[in-house]
């Protein structure tokens, strides 16, 4: 695969100096991968000052496979990896990670928190605090471990970010004991980690960690993914006569962490930032930029970037409203095999589970976790929004668009209405700047409120 050719102000930002703090702020469209990819390979190669091993690393493993696809077989000295891959990787060398079932996954993390909710609970009047959707206080748990939170002093000073509704002190205390008593029942069941807490555990070990730094130079690629914790592990694993480079797009930010790079560890003097978008139709971006600018997208202005117009044209967005959903996954299949024919296509639902629902019995690539090759001839691509960062694809199909289903019922559940419709916005953003030329959304029932209301945006069908 040939190396993707830098357009307009991005070659800037391949050769910003080789030293130091860079950040890159852009919307979606601006070519942040084609850049972090262009600046690894340019800071790794011989013949650039200051040259080194070079960690080109993201969150997402779908979007690791899709780089290294496009790195050309001739690039030395890069490493590409997801921020878990690296930890894991590096406690590993210190023999501090066990062999085998050394991270907590997912379906145990969740018993053991309900366990420490029923635990503390115990110990306080009756409250309803304590009848929250376990999914609230899994969401509470990891934001204070990717913030590094060591303290109770600490959590109750620290402002959270990305929460609508703060928490009393009582109730931060009642969280702190169940954080406690969840970790402990981790231990006990062997487990050192979760995958949350495992960017404290590398900042502890480079502290005490002699070794030259493996990477003289770092860079982030969807950075506003990484927790803060990560973040600032990441700079201090580097070389330090070496470089991190940040590129990131806030109005993507979607693991809720709700925290600006400024904390984070990186000493900046400059952020280069681009709106251009280089991806989309002008139609597609109309409603993405409508989209960036409703209330529940709002963040620090500072950190998010307008996108501009481009200049191509193309058709508006179709929107469908169908009878049900039945209706829909069909329209979806018959439109998924017509695009297939002559380009790359996107099956993309909020869920893994809907979007194999709908992709049931087409020959289709999985946008999961187990993808390891990328296949950029015309075909189906299937999987969830979150799945589809840093990807982009023809067209994109995305069903099940109504009130049912956007915002996600378990993370209103969990979070409340308002924090939901922030989370889900910005999902529901990154999927739709996914397509270059066309886009198709249905739904049954009622539209979500997550999409714009303009009529003039959309191309409206009813089959």
């Amino acid at each position: 695969m040939n190396m993707p050719m830098p357009q307009g102000r991005q070659a800037w930002v391949i050769f910003l100096p080789g030293r130091g703090h860079q950040v890159v702020l852009g919307t979606a469209g601006t070519g942040k991968t084609t850049m972090a990819l262009l600046r690894a390979e340019h800071l790794a190669a011989p013949t650039t000052d200051n040259h080194g091993r070079v960690l080109l690393v993201t969150y997402n493993n779908t979007l690791v496979t899709y780089l290294r696809y496009l790195q050309p077989e001739s690039a030395q000295n890069i490493t590409i990896e997801t921020y878990g891959r690296f930890a894991r990787g590096y406690l590993h060398s210190l023999g501090k990670m066990p062999a085998w079932n050394g991270i907590a996954g997912p379906a145990d993390r969740r018993t053991w928190v309900e366990q420490a909710v029923k635990e503390v609970a115990r110990n306080y009047q009756p409250s309803s605090f304590f009848l929250r959707d376990v999914g609230f206080f899994l969401d509470e748990l990891e934001w204070i471990s990717g913030m590094g939170i060591a303290s109770l002093a600490d959590y109750q000073k620290i402002p959270r970010r990305g929460r609508r509704r703060a928490l009393s002190e009582g109730q931060k205390e009642a969280v702190w004991r169940i954080l406690t008593v969840y970790r402990r029942l981790r231990t006990d069941a062997g487990r050192r980690y979760d995958w949350y807490d495992l960017a404290s555990s590398v900042r502890s070990a480079l502290a005490q960690d002699t070794r030259p730094r493996r990477y003289r130079h770092i860079v982030m690629d969807e950075g506003q993914d990484l927790s803060p914790e990560a973040i600032r592990s990441l700079v201090e694993a580097v070389d330090s006569q070496g470089s991190v480079t940040f590129f990131g797009d806030y109005h993507q930010m979607i693991y809720g962490q709700g925290m600006s790079w400024r904390s984070c560890g990186l000493n900046v003097q400059r952020v280069e930032r681009f709106a251009d978008n280089y991806r989309n139709t002008a139609e597609i971006a109309r409603l993405a930029i409508a989209m960036s600018r409703m209330p529940h997208m709002a963040g620090d202005p500072e950190d998010l970037v307008e996108p501009h117009e481009p200049r191509a044209a193309g058709t508006r967005p179709t929107l469908v409203q169908c009878r049900d959903e039945a209706q829909e996954m069909e329209i979806i299949r018959a439109q998924a095999v017509d695009y297939a024919r002559n380009g790359t296509v996107a099956v993309l639902a909020r869920t893994w589970a809907d979007a194999r629902r709908v992709c049931q019995g087409l020959a289709v690539h999985r946008l999961h976790p187990d993808l390891n090759r990328w296949n950029a001839a015309p075909g189906i691509y299937c999987g969830a929004y979150h799945s589809a960062k840093g990807l982009e694809f023809d067209a994109v199909l995305m069903p099940f668009c109504g009130v049912t289903h956007m915002p996600h019922p378990d993370t209103v559940t969990a979070l409340g209405e308002d924090d939901a419709a922030t989370r889900e916005g910005r999902l529901l953003y990154v999927s739709i700047t996914r397509a270059r030329t066309d886009l198709l959304l249905t739904y049954s029932g009622t539209v979500t409120p997550l999409l714009p209301t303009d009529d003039a945006l959309y191309a409206k069908v009813t089959p």
